[in-house]
């Protein structure tokens, strides 16, 4: 796939333009799409499998934008988390549907239109260039080769076209556009009474006889949580000896791998002349195309201008017009013969006649960017520390799994595990499957130690990784079951909650009360409403406006206009109490300019593009064979 790219990449301007793509599908593992799935799967699609692992790696990821969103502060409750799942799950069902549909309706992406996608990407520009260095490093470490990469990204800008089809078709007409404006600008002269809760609270008494009542009515409300306590073994990078002796050949390794990095990151400007030669040419042709650039060769020795000739002769179409100009080239990004010749050139030389798979080239080397070398002296502090490091990550991960396999050996006791490596066992006093402190903070510490196997069987836990370099082992020595509490122990919440609950019931009575005297005509700023409420005045606003109580707004806006100059009046309840709404009049608003009209358009047509793209999705699901997994 895209030979044509690939045959290029070896060869005339030695640029490779296949960049990594891990970031297209977020949420769809590249692994299984290549290879499939036979693992465990939480849905099917139409007989397509959406593995655990490819679920797994969506829920981490949405799970770490959520957590940088929100400066790690996301709900840990079991509600929330399957929530979470389910959008998850949701979105993979949806992009095995997209990909359905994108093949069924023939959306295909030109290799040409897809060479140029990849080369506009920057991940793996120096410079404003194509840099094949970090693009061979960042492949290799993904474990994955170019061609899948390139399958990936196809598919993912056919879904693109097929999103892009269905928001084109969305049609927004004039008279649309005017009545959009004509709501969206519109004024309306607002006041209201509010009445708040609290100021009722202070004269209401609350029986015993109410307290017992209410106690066995809503004692499921008020229950002592399901609670655990643990003992563990912890293993931190910390634990770890820091005086680890240091092996001077071991760190002089690591500063020549440096330098080598250094002089691969080397890029030289050149410029080229070519003469093509098919690679089955025969031994004519070579002798024809061979005696040509001998022939460029010897003017270009004689004084001739490289840049003449070459854009006069060169036939290489990508470079002659600028002179042969190639621009910056780092190795790895020609044939080994170009490469060869030009790294072995000093600046401004022109080398002898090259040949390769593309004909024969005269180079010439221009110019030359380099990074310093640093010395061994200058470097070996943290060369020292880097080696350390290493052999600190090699020591966890080695008592890593000692401890994985001891736990499992020995899942009835935490003692094996603290003797095999020198810890000690910890405790966690009591948590709660939702919330704990000091190492049951963490969700995964409190899962495990709820985990039925762990709980129910009395057995160790499986590591649990909190960090990097933080794993632990845990075993649950007290588990009390959720029981209710006491009305001792919840007397003060239940007065309060009965308090706050009469407390509603005559706001909204005051309220209803004044509704039916404003009806009758009494004005809304008389005295006698104030001493129970409070008289806001919003005057004439949009709909838009940020500074008034958001459901008074809303409810405003869908009141009946008034008539006759006779204001209108509804009650609405409040998070606080209750609130008596006075409409007084609606204004127009003037035509809107064609400016004012394209920018509604605008907004309203990316509206409409996305309910017509939910809409899509959703009919395409009701046509698909979907399995959910019950178990997630």
């Amino acid at each position: 796939m895209l030979q044509s790219i690939h045959d290029k990449a070896k060869g005339i301007l030695g640029i490779i333009i296949v960049a990594f793509l891990a970031v297209v599908f977020g949420l769809w593992g590249i692994g299984d799409y290549i290879t499939g799935a036979t693992e465990k799967f939480v849905a099917r699609v139409d007989g397509v499998e959406i593995s655990q692992s490819q679920f797994e790696r969506g829920l981490a990821r949405q799970r770490q934008q959520l957590e940088q969103a929100y400066q790690g502060q996301i709900p840990d409750s079991p509600v929330f988390q399957q929530r979470l799942k389910e959008q998850v799950l949701e979105q993979l069902i949806t992009q095995q549907v997209m990909q359905k549909m994108v093949a069924n309706e023939g959306y295909r992406i030109a290799d040409a239109l897809l060479a140029q996608k990849i080369k506009t990407m920057k991940a793996f520009q120096q410079d404003g260039v194509f840099d094949n260095n970090s693009y061979q490093a960042i492949i290799q470490s993904q474990g994955r080769s170019v061609k899948e990469f390139e399958n990936l990204y196809r598919n993912d800008l056919a879904i693109q076209q097929l999103q892009d089809a269905v928001m084109r078709s969305s049609i927004v007409g004039q008279a649309e556009l005017t009545i959009l404006n004509q709501i969206q600008q519109q004024n309306r002269e607002i006041n209201y009474l509010q009445f708040d809760d609290l100021n009722y609270m202070a004269d209401i008494e609350v029986s015993d006889d109410q307290i017992s009542d209410y106690f066995e009515l809503n004692q499921t409300r008020y229950m002592h949580p399901e609670t655990a306590s643990i003992s563990y073994v912890e293993l931190s990078s910390a634990n770890l000896a820091r005086d680890i002796p240091v092996d001077d050949e071991a760190v002089r390794r690591l500063y020549d791998e440096y330098v080598a990095s250094i002089a691969s990151k080397e890029q030289r400007k050149a410029r080229h002349i070519l003469v093509n030669l098919a690679m089955d040419a025969d031994t004519e042709t070579q002798q024809q195309k061979k005696a040509a650039i001998d022939e460029l060769l010897a003017r270009i020795n004689r004084g001739e201008s490289f840049e003449a000739i070459a854009k006069e002769s060169s036939e290489d179409p990508g470079s002659a017009n600028n002179g042969g100009e190639l621009g910056w080239v780092s190795k790895g990004m020609m044939v080994p013969e170009f490469e060869s010749a030009l790294f072995k050139l000093d600046k401004g030389q022109v080398s002898d006649v090259v040949k390769s798979s593309f004909g024969y080239h005269i180079i010439r080397f221009d110019d030359v960017k380099a990074e310093a070398v640093a010395s061994f002296e200058s470097r070996q502090a943290e060369l020292v520390k880097q080696y350390k490091a290493q052999l600190l990550e090699d020591s966890f991960y080695e008592k890593s799994e000692l401890m994985a396999t001891t736990a499992y050996e020995n899942d009835q006791s935490l003692q094996e595990v603290a003797d095999a490596l020198g810890l000690e066992i910890k405790t966690a006093s009591a948590f709660s499957r939702v919330r704990g402190t000091g190492i049951a903070v963490h969700d995964k510490v409190r899962n495990a130690a709820f985990d039925s196997t762990v709980l129910a069987e009395g057995r160790n836990s499986e590591v649990i990784e909190i960090a990097k370099d933080n794993v632990l082992v845990l075993r649950v020595d007290v588990h009390t079951e959720a029981k209710p509490k006491t009305l001792d122990e919840i007397k003060p919440l239940i007065i309060t909650a009965i308090k706050v609950e009469k407390a509603r019931q005559k706001s909204q009575a005051s309220a209803l009360e004044v509704l039916a005297r404003l009806e009758l005509g009494e004005s809304i700023e008389s005295k006698a409403f104030q001493a129970s409420a409070r008289l806001v005045k919003l005057g004439s606003v949009k709909r838009d406006n940020t500074s008034a109580d958001r459901q008074v707004l809303t409810q405003a806006f869908s009141m009946s206009k008034p008539v006759a100059d006779k204001p209108v009046y509804k009650i609405v309840e409040l998070a606080t109490g209750a609130a008596v709404i006075e409409l007084k009049s609606v204004t127009a608003p003037e035509s809107a300019s064609s400016e004012q009209l394209q920018v509604l358009s605008r907004q309203f047509q990316n509206e409409q593009s996305n309910r017509d793209m939910s809409v899509v999705l959703n009919y395409l699901k009701s046509q698909s064979d979907i399995v959910r997994s019950k178990e997630l």
